[in-house]
């Protein structure tokens, strides 16, 4: 007789063993969690990415905005209240956008001595390169404006009164500027004006130049040894 004893007989899996055997096989369900965080992780970078691409680019349309408006300094054709209220929104709109950028990108750059994603490479460069135009530009409007100023103080207060007396024919075709219209007490408001802009933007611009700095000691040590930022 043959029949195969009750104790070896091959029992029936409890849940026990089948959980103790999934345990086992733990590691591929780690790999697959891992794989998964990798991905997501990827995903939150990229999109911090997109951001930083997008704030990068507002403030390169910002400065180019301000140019336009430095421009039209000085020039008779255009209001010099309106212009200068537009240059103040511009400008503080500019200085915050090159922060909220820089906070932005410094975030993403990742480790310092690490491998630098060539888009940030890019963003840092694009960034740089905003800073130093939008300080030039700066420069650029301090320039005209102490300029229109010295044109002001120059002024003789009668002058108005001389350029009135000429004959109607020669007033009539050559139109009479905002300058040559203006009162002394008008001359003098925009005296003050003036000098209020220029300590204004005097001030950004030594903001600017600090973050600039700062830009180029924050970004990865890889991007520094490859000498790939002006300036560095």
């Amino acid at each position: 007789m043959s029949s195969t004893p009750s104790w070896r007989r091959r029992r029936p899996r409890s849940a026990a063993s089948i959980l103790l055997q999934g345990s086992k096989t733990s590691p591929h369900g780690r790999d697959c969690q891992r794989r998964s965080s990798v991905s997501e992780s990827a995903y939150q970078t990229q999109g911090a990415l997109d951001d930083c691409k997008m704030l990068v680019q507002e403030f390169n349309t910002q400065v180019a905005l301000y140019r336009e408006l430095v421009i039209s300094i000085g020039d008779v054709s255009v209001t010099c209240s309106s212009l200068h209220t537009e240059m103040h929104k511009t400008r503080t709109q500019g200085c915050e956008m090159a922060y909220q950028a820089h906070q932005k990108l410094a975030a993403v750059s990742g480790p310092e001595d690490g491998e630098i994603h060539p888009e940030i490479c890019r963003l840092y460069i694009q960034l740089q390169c905003c800073l130093e135009m939008y300080t030039t530009e700066m420069l650029k409007s301090m320039c005209l404006l102490g300029s229109l100023q010295f044109h002001q103080k120059g002024k003789d207060p009668c002058a108005p009164s001389k350029i009135l007396d000429t004959k109607v024919e020669e007033s009539s075709e050559v139109p009479i500027s905002e300058d040559t219209a203006s009162s002394p007490t008008d001359i003098q408001q925009h005296l003050w004006q003036i000098s209020t802009d220029i300590e204004n933007i005097e001030s950004d611009m030594r903001e600017m130049k600090n973050l600039l700095s700062k830009l180029r000691e924050t970004m990865p040590l890889p991007l520094k040894n490859q000498g790939l930022l002006c300036g560095v």
